[in-house]
């Protein structure tokens, strides 16, 4: 019979789950993200929650890199307790690579996340007014290689030819 049990201290070197979260709010639509800064394989999350909503509505998240591309782009619903999530991993596609009309992941720099909402409409006017929160996060590509012809400085981002092209 085992009377005891030890106890190991835990620590966690994941840098990801030390930073600040980050908040922002308009109107009825609040969200957080859960960090300022990522590198490749960390898992990014936004998540919050609307004030008003109506069966099916949802909430627009949108990704840019520093170059004003498109790295992720998704329709979150808004649940029946009025909140909502979306969570997708750093420098990773999420889709296969053809049918996926997102750029990848790649460059280091500030990205831009834009979360949208559409309240229903209201009184007097029953016109809808657009809800919408910005983030701003640095990442870092901290990948070396891509395919066999190019290589990432993991340390500034920038893409130099391989073997002296």
């Amino acid at each position: 019979m085992v009377t005891s049990i030890a106890a190991f201290p835990m620590t966690t070197t994941n840098a990801q789950q030390q930073q600040p979260q980050q908040v922002q709010s308009d109107g009825g639509l609040a969200a957080t993200l859960n960090g300022d800064s990522f590198t490749t394989d960390d898992t990014i999350i936004i998540d919050g929650a609307v004030a008003e909503r109506e069966p099916s509505s949802y909430v627009t998240v949108e990704v840019t890199d520093p170059e004003g591309k498109t790295v992720e782009q998704a329709f979150c619903e808004v649940t029946a307790d009025n909140t909502f999530k979306h969570t997708f991993v750093a420098g990773e596609q999420q889709q296969e690579e053809e049918s996926d009309p997102n750029e990848p992941m790649i460059t280091s720099g500030n990205y831009r996340m834009i979360v949208t909402y559409f309240p229903p409409p209201s009184p007097p006017s029953d016109e809808s007014v657009m809800e919408q929160v910005e983030f701003v996060f640095g990442y870092n590509a901290n990948w070396i290689t891509v395919g066999d012809r190019s290589h990432v400085d993991a340390y500034d981002g920038d893409q130099t030819p391989a073997d002296g092209e």
